[in-house]
């Protein structure tokens, strides 16, 4: 492997965007959230998260407030000026204490299938990096 001098801010990058594109969309369909208002993308993690984690009537509407909370606490930080380093480190704070929050909801078992997931989303938007 080359030594590549600038690693860590492109691995920066990479992260910020991933969370930046999980935050806005968590799943497929980024062009139809393009633009959408943190209430939307909230009701799209929503949604996504019943239909993937099958969320009982309780868990939905629990998910649905967090879901809510972050995407308002997120939305400044992405319209923000500040460097992308420090976006990504207020988005990533943001994110471990929206998972941590969601931990609480979902059994072991949807949290673990949520992690997979969202390891996968990742794994898919490397590719799509790499790919381009």
């Amino acid at each position: 492997m080359k030594n590549y001098p600038n690693l860590k801010v492109v691995l920066a990058v990479f992260a910020l965007l991933f969370l930046l594109i999980s935050q806005s969309t968590f799943a497929q369909g980024t062009g139809k959230l393009k633009g959408s208002s943190a209430e939307e993308r909230a009701n799209f993690q929503t949604e996504w998260m019943k239909e993937k984690l099958h969320l009982d009537a309780n868990q939905i509407q629990k998910v649905k407030d967090i879901n809510l909370k972050y995407a308002l606490k997120n939305e400044p930080v992405m319209k923000s000026s500040d460097g992308k380093l420090a976006k990504f480190r207020q988005l990533k704070a943001n994110q471990n204490d929206k998972e941590a929050e969601l931990k609480q909801v979902f059994s072991k078992e949807q949290f673990k299938q949520y992690e997979e997931l969202k390891d996968e989303l990742q794994e898919k938007m490397k590719e799509r990096m790499q790919n381009s």
